[in-house]
């Protein structure tokens, strides 16, 4: 039981009601409840009230434990995240008035303003001043409020339920509530077309840009600054190659990207655009006697549209619930919420909560008793209620004291969805006063069919005597499903909080607020310094490897895990890329306090950049964020306009371009040749995702053995040459450099002191062409034998008809 010193504690009265009665039928879609952890010694609980009386209130609550949920929430990613312990155990909200509040709503730190598109999409793009900051301050609130799930059906497409009521989306459903954020902010918007996956894009700047929630993908161009487009990544895989997919909580693996670059194949014309599935709101009204709670455990009751699986495991799309389907961590992101409703049935004032009624009388009318009764006897009577909630309806129950004396009198309950075709529940067998509770989980949010609402009908007829039967009481108990982020979640230290509805004359409310202060456990402090580099230091190379000093921890648990961003904005608002949000445990570096980033060339030179880190301790406890470091870097800038022209005398090409004005002058260029379409420049051995190999048909990609991502090999260097000029022959008769001949060409720098460049867009050589010249010679009698050669691409690694990964469009020579 909660105390705290000088708090009532009789509205835990109100819990009561709130828990499931032994031997109840559980819901269809019931797993194992999460209760509340235990406390530990010295943990202290906490009860908090605050009564309203205006239409805005804003009031302060004060933390004062050493650790909350936020401080053991893992970064979100594209799987379910793992959270850790939870201070927070309800939030309460009661109508204790009498007059009905509308649409109530709370704000804790100016966050999870979540009651409609507009307020999620105001909060997203605060203090933006362009479209491409809009695009992507939404693109950012919007993949660190869901994680990869679904429920198999419409209800996660819709912006309002993600944020509120699910917290999870597959890429169908992301596509479709990114786009609603982006116009809801006035951006245009267009579908992507990678197969086997769903992604939108912003448009801004001139262009359209690809921003994918579900993954957490967004790719740089080579001037690590503008965002590409899908047809950019189609054209040139590298950009998807060279960037960190499947967010922070994926490993660095080089061949996962490239398989991921194998989905974005579609060179046809670009239209349509997804969203306009969001068209819901949290909208509600407490009548008196009503209270919303949310809550931070729950009772396993969820909704899904899922097909039953044979085994309770997941097999194939449409099948299993978020347990079954999702696993265990997944699971454990759902909150059963409650509201509670009990009307005054004594008093006139219970008319204002009823749906409809007929032949009834209170006891404030008439003095009959019980409370509510039939107005006459001898004719039908009945009173509709209706509980409607903006949450997903996934349980209720209801508990009555009646009366009924004898035989002849009748009352009975039944539901409805709709208020047209009525479901019998419960009829009363009993004389005398009863009480009697009945849950009817089974009837509420069956398989594809979500409800926000629900009607009971109680029916009444006294055969003589209008007294004869009746209610004293009424108590409706209804589980509604709760995104585990959306929740008014108090943090260490001073909370603001800040009440609103929209009622339209006085309303008393109360709000209760109910949390466990833990001081045994401590975060551990903040990266000291930085070691390399230093702040404000202008280093050689952009492959930095970052190193820290590591931290004390209070408690002096083991530092197991770092958290790094860099970012080009000096307010940090978000890193500049995926490869520069990571956990240093997913990295090579494995959890050391030290970074190396991945490619060389990911950073711009005489650009200053920010950077920070955070620790984490073996409890699972984040320390705060370090100070704000900064660097730059020297090295020479990606060239810049490749041409390649053909000699027709010598029919030898020439590849040119141009240095890039921005960072140290190159005193030499690296060129690499590939028959690859966007291949991947490189100067030793490498490995590549070949998946099934060269394949005409679906046919003879299943007869291969190497399938992705097992289909892995080993290429040669695809250097050509380096060279102190800004041209070099790649292609003729008489053209023996190693990797010439090619198709597709790219350029590196490299400056005085070896800091090389990323290569940069390539170049493709037109096609087709046949670079052998023949013997323009022949001696009579003698065979005549020529083998002709031409330039040809062998494409790139795409996905066919599912992620059936090969190099499917392959050109095909032939010589007549």
């Amino acid at each position: 039981m909660f105390n705290h010193s000088g708090i009532s504690i009789s509205s835990w009265a109100l819990l009561v009601l709130f828990l499931p009665a032994a031997g109840i039928a559980l819901a269809a879609f019931q797993g194992p409840p999460r209760p509340f952890p235990p406390l530990e010694l010295g943990d202290h609980e906490v009860v908090k009230t605050v009564a309203i009386e205006a239409a805005h209130k804003s009031y302060t609550l004060t933390f004062r434990g050493t650790v909350d949920g936020v401080m053991t929430r893992m970064p979100i990613s594209y799987g379910a995240y793992h959270a850790g312990w939870q201070p927070n155990r309800f939030v309460r909200l009661e109508n204790v008035g009498e007059t009905d509040v509308v649409n109530p709503w709370l704000v804790v730190n100016g966050r999870r303003n979540w009651q409609t598109l507009e307020s999620i999409v105001a909060e997203g793009i605060a203090g933006c001043q362009t479209d491409a900051e809009k695009a992507q301050a939404l693109w950012e609130l919007e993949k660190h409020s869901r994680f990869h799930a679904c429920t198999w059906d419409g209800e996660c497409s819709d912006a309002v339920k993600v944020y509120n009521v699910y917290g999870y989306t597959l890429c169908g459903n992301d596509a479709q509530v990114v786009s609603d954020l982006w116009k809801a902010a006035g951006l245009t918007t267009r579908r992507g077309y990678p197969i086997g996956h769903c992604v939108a894009e912003a448009f801004f700047d001139n262009a359209f840009h690809l921003l994918d929630g579900d993954e957490h993908v967004m790719c740089l161009k080579y001037d690590n600054r503008t965002i590409a487009s899908c047809a950019e990544i189609v054209r040139d895989h590298e950009l998807m190659k060279r960037t960190h997919t499947y967010s922070i909580g994926a490993n660095e693996d080089n061949l996962r990207d490239q398989f991921s670059a194998s989905l974005y194949w579609y060179e046809g014309e670009r239209h349509g655009s997804h969203g306009g599935h969001t068209k819901h709101a949290m909208h509600y009204t407490l009548r008196p006697g009503e209270a919303i709670e949310w809550r931070w455990d729950h009772v396993g009751k969820q909704y899904t549209a899922g097909v039953p699986s044979p085994d309770g495991k997941h097999h194939k799309d449409g099948q299993s619930d978020l347990l079954e389907g999702w696993g265990k961590v997944a699971y454990a992101k759902m909150c059963n919420g409650r509201t509670h409703y009990q009307p005054a049935l004594a008093r006139k004032l219970y008319r204002a909560g009823v749906a409809s009624e007929r032949n009834i009388a209170c006891t404030e009318d008439d003095q009959a008793q019980p409370a509510l009764h039939p107005a006459q006897p001898g004719r039908p009577a009945e009173v509709v209620w209706r509980i409607h909630s903006p949450y997903v309806i996934v349980g209720g129950k209801v508990a009555l004291r009646g009366k009924r004396a004898e035989a002849n009198d009748m009352l009975k309950l039944s539901l409805s969805r709709d208020r047209k075709q009525w479901q019998p529940l419960w009829t009363a067998d009993q004389t005398g006063f009863f009480d009697h509770e009945l849950v009817f989980d089974e009837h509420l949010s069956p398989r594809a069919k979500p409800q926000y609402e629900y009607y009971l009908k109680v029916e009444l007829q006294a055969a003589r005597d209008r007294s004869a039967v009746g209610l004293e009481s009424i108590v409706f108990d209804t589980d509604l499903q709760m995104a585990l982020l959306s929740l008014p979640e108090l943090e260490v230290g001073e909370n603001t909080i800040q009440y609103r509805d929209e009622s339209p004359g006085p309303r008393r409310v109360k709000i209760t607020h109910a949390w466990v202060e833990r001081t045994t456990w401590h975060p551990p402090a903040a990266p000291p310094a930085p070691i390399h580099p230093q702040d404000g230091a202008t280093i050689e190379g952009t492959k930095v490897h970052f190193q820290w000093q590591p931290p004390s921890d209070p408690d002096g648990d083991k530092i197991v895990d770092y958290h790094i961003q860099v970012c080009e904005r000096e307010d940090l608002r978000w890193p500049l890329s995926p490869n520069f949000n990571k956990l240093s445990s997913k990295t090579p570096s494995g959890g050391k306090p030290e970074w190396t980033v991945p490619y060389e060339g990911l950073l711009n030179p005489d650009t200053t950049y920010y950077w920070r880190v955070r620790a984490k301790d073996e409890k699972g406890v984040w320390g705060p964020w370090s100070e704000r470091w900064s660097f730059r870097c020297r090295a020479p800038g990606v060239p810049l306009d490749l041409q390649v022209k053909l000699d027709e005398d010598t029919g030898r090409f020439t590849l040119t371009w141009k240095p890039n004005p921005r960072g140290r002058k190159p005193v030499r260029y690296r060129v690499y040749g590939s028959d690859e379409q966007g291949f991947t420049a490189a100067s030793v051995e490498h490995k590549v995702q070949h998946g099934g190999g060269f394949c005409d048909t679906i046919e003879q990609f299943q007869a291969k053995q190497g399938r992705p991502p097992k289909g892995v090999v080993t290429a040669p260097p695809n250097l050509v040459a380096e060279t102190a000029e800004t041209r070099c022959v790649v292609a003729g008769p008489d053209v023996t450099l190693p990797n010439t001949n090619r198709a597709f060409y790219r350029v590196a720098a490299v400056d005085e002191r070896g800091n090389a460049s990323y290569a940069s867009d390539y170049v493709a050589l037109a096609r087709p062409h046949i670079y052998t010249r023949p013997p323009t010679q022949a001696k009579v009698g003698h065979k005549y034998e020529y083998r002709a050669a031409a330039i040809r691409s062998i494409g790139h690694l795409t996905c066919f008809k599912g992620y059936n990964a090969a190099f499917w469009n392959c050109d095909k020579l032939e010589f007549s």
